[in-house]
């Protein structure tokens, strides 16, 4: 009896085993399950060390890597000075200078200028006050600077926009055609009336196609429109300016003033055109 009782408990030992091994019980998991679990949390690391492994043999560079060559050239070295140059090569943390440059060191400089070929170990030294270098700032004794009144510069800039304002418009008014004409007839255009004109045209020019008969484009700032028509007859226009003459063959142009309400009017009526040429395009010259 006693030894079928020891033979019993020993096989109930083995059973209990293998049952814990593949079964979870109350506030534990089975032995198989831990075991997969740390088997998949193996893999990415495995992956990872493969990974690195891999790009060490590649040639590709790691931190440890580029540390142990800064090593090797801090010990070949042939002396301190070479070896505190390779450190601000490598750190950078080298002491900061801020300078700031007051108005009596410019005016210094502009009645004795410094040549800009000047070499720097030639050139004068610029004396910064030790408390500077020490601490990062310098405050002057004394009374502080009044504040500028910068009224005045601001009503010359006002002015300045204004009537820079007034001559941009008027130059649009002066190219707004009203309809489409022939650009023979544009005539005379002052230099700022010209330059629009001209920025306006190429605006147009630049969306011309082989085989391209008419064409339309908008200015860059959406303020005005052009409309560009090729014409067949040979005729040649001129547009004079202060400068000289722009010439170039004869089109039918219509520009329009977006921003005075001109876009809402409506279309002119189609004026009948012969046939341009198959595959022309406008040439513009300007003579000397």
């Amino acid at each position: 009896g006693r030894a079928q009782a020891v033979a019993y408990e020993r096989w109930a030992a083995r059973w209990s085993g293998l049952a814990e091994w593949f079964v979870s019980g109350e506030g534990r998991e089975s032995q198989a399950r831990l075991l997969r679990g740390r088997a998949l949390g193996s893999i990415p690391q495995l992956l990872s060390v493969v990974r690195q492994l891999n790009e060490r043999r590649a040639g590709r560079s790691d931190r440890s890597a580029d540390f142990r060559t800064l090593a090797r050239w801090f010990a070949q070295a042939p002396d301190d000075a070479a070896r505190h140059r390779l450190w601000r090569v490598a750190f950078g943390l080298h002491s900061s200078r801020h300078l700031t440059v007051d108005a009596d060191t410019l005016a210094e400089r502009a009645a004795s200028p410094e040549p800009a070929s000047t070499p720097w170990g030639e050139a004068r030294p610029l004396r910064i006050s030790p408390q500077l270098r020490r601490t990062g700032s310098y405050e002057r004794r004394g009374k502080p600077r009044k504040v500028a009144d910068r009224g005045e510069a601001k009503r010359r800039l006002a002015e300045i926009a204004a009537r820079q304002t007034e001559e941009t418009r008027r130059a649009r008014d002066r190219l707004v055609t009203g309809g489409p004409v022939r650009l023979s007839r544009i005539g005379e255009l002052d230099p700022l009336a010209f330059q629009l004109f001209l920025r306006l045209l190429g605006d147009a020019l630049a969306t011309w196609r082989p085989g391209t008969t008419t064409t339309a484009a908008t200015s860059g700032d959406g303020s005005m429109e052009i409309r560009l028509t090729a014409l067949d007859d040979g005729s040649t226009a001129e547009v004079r300016t202060p400068d000289g003459v722009f010439s170039g063959p004869d089109h039918l142009i219509d520009i329009i003033d977006l921003t005075a309400g001109h876009g809402n009017r409506a279309a002119p009526a189609p004026v009948p055109l012969p046939a341009p040429r198959e595959g022309a395009s406008p040439r513009f010259t300007e003579d000397p």
